[in-house]
């Protein structure tokens, strides 16, 4: 399964961003005008499917951020603009965690089941099932070397196993997920999925 996902960034992160990656006050500016670019370069895409035909709460998945970051952090470096370089990296590293949670929506909304936890390839799997994953997955437009070294760079690899319990999985922290546009979002749930997950709607008018 291939999907495209939506690459942005929350007005509110920028602040967040500067502390996180230890920028001055002064930076924002440069750094908000290289995320209009990098927005617009970016292509994130999600491959998933499952390892077993006959057991589909195993998946092998994909996540890439497309050639067009690279594309851009090269420009930056080549140019000599080294720290605009390792903003583009730090931007890209805000896209692929909101690329990550909506990766956890998706697979949500096709399989009804969360996402486990990530076993990344290289770290708790062999980098060496890299092959097996992209024989399974045929990704389009991602590559790799004979060192396992993607490309796309912002490209990752993982396994993960579905669970139906909302408290075991990745996507159970909803006050520190970054996806304000989720839908099940607490706070922020339909009223299907306010029943499933046991909260009462709050009323907020005649037709709540």
């Amino acid at each position: 399964m291939r999907e495209k996902l939506e690459p942005y960034i929350e007005e509110s992160a920028y602040a967040q961003i500067l502390t996180r990656y230890h920028f001055e006050k002064r930076d924002e500016g440069r750094i908000c005008a290289l995320a209009a670019r990098l927005l617009s370069m970016a292509a994130p895409t999600l491959y998933y499917a499952p390892l077993d035909a006959k057991e589909q709460s195993r998946l092998a998945v994909l996540v890439t951020l497309g050639a067009g970051v690279d594309e851009l952090q090269d420009a930056c470096t080549e140019d000599g603009q080294l720290g605009e370089s390792y903003m583009v990296e730090c931007l890209a590293m805000e896209l692929l965690g909101n690329a990550y949670e909506q990766s956890a929506e998706r697979i949500y909304d096709h399989y009804g089941l969360w996402i486990g936890r990530f076993d990344f390839l290289g770290s708790a799997v062999p980098i060496e099932e890299t092959e097996m994953l992209f024989r399974l997955l045929k990704p389009q437009e991602i590559s790799y070397n004979q060192a396992y070294m993607f490309a796309p760079k912002k490209t990752v690899a993982f396994y993960t196993t579905l669970t139906q319990k909302r408290q075991a999985s990745y996507c159970n922290q909803c006050d520190a997920c970054r996806n304000t546009r989720c839908a099940h979002r607490r706070g922020h749930l339909t009223y299907g999925y306010q029943q499933i997950f046991g909260k009462r709607p709050v009323k907020t008018g005649p037709f709540s």
